[in-house]
Formats: structure tokens, C-alpha cells, sequence
């Protein structure tokens, strides 16, 4: 999955994390993306969450990297899928949670906050509460 970039072609921004990675940077490109698939989320929820899907079809078509922002949320849906996979054993039983009302986030779904990095810390938090026996 991870892929060198021509820094070149990406904004300032970008260049600048992947200079600072020093090539360590899990960079998502639009086939790439799909593997998020293994990860049990859908394609309409990685077009919702990642980018649209015309979006990634281009990318794909051209075969270019995902931008710094939709490869950020790339990485937030991985990350928290795999704590949540960590923490509850299994990929269905995390799966199963991400998409149950949740009473401590006040009756929101946890997958519904993954949209932004705020939520999504929201979300890793209860995960990491839950894994250390913390239940409100």
C-alpha cells in the first residue's frame, strides 16, 4: 500500500508530511483504497468517508495518489477499525459495534462520527474505555 510520490505533482502540505515521514507515509492511491474493503467497510462508505465516487474513479484512471486530505481520512477510518478490531477480538464484533447507537455517544452511531478526525477521537476514546473496563 505504501507507494513513493512524485512530490512534484501533490501540494506544498503534502511534500512537506512525506519529507517528514522520510518515505514512511502509508499513502493511499484510488485502488489502493479498496483494500479499506478488508477492513469491512463498503465502497458507498469509503466514497462517504474517503472521497466521492467519481472522485476515485479518476484517480484510479489516472493513477494518481489520493490527496493529503483523503488519504488523512483514509488513515482515520484504518485506524480506528483496527482498534476497535483489537479491542473487541474480532472484525465482526467491531464492526458490529462502529455500527450500533451508542449510549455513551448519546445515541449516535460511532461510524457516523468517523466523517471528521473530532469524531473520530470521540469514537477511539469510548474504544480505549471499553478496553481498559471504563463503562459509563
Amino acid at each position: 500500500m505504501a507507494k513513493a510520490l512524485n512530490l512534484s505533482r501533490i501540494d506544498p502540505a503534502q511534500a512537506r508530511v512525506e519529507t517528514a515521514a522520510g518515505g514512511d507515509l502509508l499513502q493511499f492511491d484510488g485502488r489502493s483504497v479498496e483494500t479499506l474493503k478488508d477492513h469491512g467497510f463498503s465502497m458507498d462508505e469509503i466514497h462517504r468517508f474517503v472521497a466521492p465516487r467519481r472522485t476515485l474513479a479518476r484517480r484510479i484512471e489516472k493513477g494518481e495518489p489520493l490527496t493529503l486530505a483523503e488519504n488523512d481520512s483514509a488513515q482515520r477510518i484504518l485506524r480506528i477499525s483496527e482498534l476497535a478490531d483489537r479491542v473487541f477480538g474480532t472484525r465482526e464484533r467491531a464492526q458490529g459495534w462502529l455500527r450500533k447507537p451508542s449510549r455513551v455517544l448519546n445515541g449516535v452511531v460511532p461510524l457516523d462520527l468517523l466523517e471528521s478526525e473530532t469524531g473520530a477521537r470521540l469514537v477511539e476514546e469510548e474504544i480505549l474505555r471499553i478496553d481498559h473496563g471504563i463503562y459509563m
